[in-house]
C-alpha cells in the first residue's frame, strides 16, 4: 500500500471519528439512555455504515481485496486514538452519564471489531 494510501484511509478513519464523536455529542443521551435494545440497535447500525464507508472507499482508491486488511487497521487507529482520549474526559466529550461509559465503549468495540472481520472476509475472498 503507498504512502498516499496510507494517509487517505487514516484521514477517513479520523472523519468518520470525528463525525460520531460530534454525533454522539449532540445526540448521545438519545442512543445511549434509552436502555439496552436501543443501545444494540446503534451498534449494529454504526458497524454497517463503518463497513459502507470503507467498502466505497476500497472501491474509490481501487484497493486490492489483498489489502483490505491493512486498509482497516489504518482506518481504524486515528478513531481508538481518540476514544483512548476520549475515556478520560468521557462525560464532558460526550455528554452522558459516566454509568454509561460501558456501553459506549462496547459500541466503538463493536463497530471496529466488525471492520476489521469484514476487511478479513474480504481479503480471504479474494485470496
Amino acid at each position: 500500500m503507498s504512502r498516499r494510501d496510507i494517509l487517505f484511509y487514516a484521514f477517513a478513519g479520523l472523519l468518520i471519528w470525528l463525525n460520531g464523536a460530534v454525533t454522539f455529542r449532540l445526540g448521545g443521551r438519545v442512543l445511549f439512555e434509552n436502555g439496552p435494545l436501543i443501545v444494540l440497535l446503534v451498534a449494529l447500525v454504526i458497524a454497517v455504515l463503518v463497513c459502507l464507508a470503507f467498502r466505497l472507499a476500497m472501491n474509490w482508491r481501487k484497493t486490492e481485496p489483498s489489502r483490505a486488511v491493512t486498509a482497516a487497521v489504518v482506518m481504524a487507529l486515528p478513531g481508538l486514538f481518540g476514544e483512548t482520549a476520549r475515556q478520560v474526559v468521557f462525560r464532558q466529550a460526550t455528554g452522558l452519564r459516566v454509568k454509561d461509559a460501558p456501553a459506549f465503549a462496547a459500541v466503538i468495540f463493536f463497530g471496529n471489531a466488525v471492520l476489521l472481520t469484514y476487511a478479513v472476509v474480504l481479503a480471504r475472498r479474494e485470496g
